[in-house]
């Protein structure tokens, strides 16, 4: 393959091999219902993670991606952003947290697997494929990801490059964290986390970010320049 077209490509790439994973998963839990991996890693955590002091820590950083949590930053954002005149981009954050939503219930319910047989160490109902909490914290942190990368503008001045770098990473550490405390607490297989996770990949590169660079995201034409005499 062309290394010029994967560089041009390189993210319409990723994300159709993260929507051939994610289907392959479906189709995997719909016929399987439980895969090896799922047993596999919950047993592992069980016998080399779990704790009650962990168990206490798993259920405090899975909030970071709970319905409040991402609602409140969603909304503080729109509401900041809305004072210095970029709501546009306030929109987006929040349009992309309901799109991810409700994609994400379409699936579950298309889907209709059950929870897992694990103990439940915090409350959960509905269908557990894919899992919510990996697929919302990997659209909603992903996408400010992707606005600090565009609009945190650091050429000049190499402490607030700094900052930019240390703020991406800890935001892209955020989905992989809540990934593994939805498995840890039972409420989640780990096929439903990875599912999530690769749904969400796709969401963002092949149809939310596009979709946005064109309406509320696209930059304005460079004024002309006016004629030398």
């Amino acid at each position: 393959m062309d290394s010029l077209f994967v560089r041009k490509h390189c993210w319409q790439i990723i994300g159709a091999l993260s929507l051939i994973g994610a289907l392959w998963f479906t189709i995997a839990v719909c016929r399987f219902h439980i895969l090896g991996m799922d047993t596999a890693v919950y047993g592992w955590i069980t016998a080399h993670v779990m704790t009650p002091g962990m168990t206490s820590v798993m259920r405090m950083l899975t909030q970071l991606s709970g319905s409040i949590t991402v609602i409140v930053v969603a909304a503080v954002a729109l509401a900041v952003l809305a004072v210095v005149k970029r709501w546009k981009i306030g929109v987006a954050v929040a349009v992309n947290l309901a799109g991810i939503y409700v994609l994400n219930e379409i699936i579950k319910h298309i889907v209709r697997r059950p929870r897992p047989d694990f103990p439940h160490l915090v409350f959960e109902q509905g269908y557990s494929f894919p899992s919510g909490h990996a697929m919302v914290s990997t659209a909603f942190y992903g996408f400010i990801v992707y606005l600090l990368y565009r609009y945190w503008h650091t050429a000049r001045d190499s402490g607030a490059r700094v900052g930019k770098i240390v703020a991406i990473v800890l935001l892209c550490l955020i989905p992989p964290v809540v990934m593994f405390t939805r498995v840890y607490l039972g409420v989640h297989y780990a096929s439903d986390v990875c599912a999530g996770l690769l749904f969400a990949i796709a969401w963002l590169t092949l149809f939310y970010v596009p979709a946005m660079k064109r309406t509320l995201l696209k930059r304005a034409s460079p004024a002309a320049s006016p004629t030398k005499r």
